[in-house]
């Protein structure tokens, strides 16, 4: 059982990377298979077609970038007071704006382009945004329990927004030299300290 996972693993890793290279055109099960040393049927064995392949691959895609999120439920264990809440709030907002991380932001992007016409994609993501989102509007349900964070704000609606106020800085880095980051970031970090005050 575990060789089966760590060949469906690794198929998926073979699809991320062509993914990564050149989209769903890069995609072909020849190269998936010549990249493991494999055959083209034992990609078949863990997939039934290039198409769920490529979904699945997506999906992973996607998830395995926001398990590099700062966990949220750890943050909380850490925050006593409104100052401290919002101290993590911002120095999460920080590491996630990191130069270092814009392949994974476009990567999120990208993803989240091929779901809106991919049925299927789009279920698999909206499911791994509910679950990472869940815990954001959790975090924020306890900081509106404990008075430190206005309470007529939708904690889903905040999640969603966060999320995608940093998914939304690609746009900037996609265009060099137009917005200056820093400047991008000191606006965001504004607007959610008025937001969560």
């Amino acid at each position: 059982m575990a060789v089966a996972l760590d060949t469906r693993t690794r198929i998926l890793d073979a699809t991320i990377d062509l993914l990564a290279s050149g989209g769903d055109s890069a995609v072909r099960l020849a190269l998936v298979a010549e990249a493991l040393e494999i055959s083209e049927p034992s990609i078949y064995h863990h997939f039934k077609n290039r198409s769920e392949l490529i979904t699945e691959a997506y999906s992973e895609w996607y998830w395995r970038c926001l398990k590099l999120e700062v966990p949220v439920d750890n943050i909380m264990m850490l925050v006593d007071t409104k100052e401290d809440y919002l101290r993590a709030v911002l120095k999460s907002m920080s590491w996630s704006y990191q130069s270092n991380r814009i392949d994974t932001r476009s990567i999120r992007i990208s993803v989240l382009g091929a779901a809106q016409t991919n049925p299927e994609l789009r279920e698999k993501i909206n499911a791994v945004n509910e679950k990472f989102l869940t815990s954001i509007a959790d975090a924020l349900i306890t900081a509106q329990q404990k008075g430190w964070v206005r309470t007529d704000l939708d904690p889903m609606a905040t999640a969603y927004w966060l999320h995608g106020q940093i998914n939304g800085r690609v746009v900037a880095e996609m265009n060099p030299g137009v917005v200056d980051l820093e400047k991008w970031d000191a606006v965001s970090y504004e607007v959610v300290r008025f937001l969560l005050a």
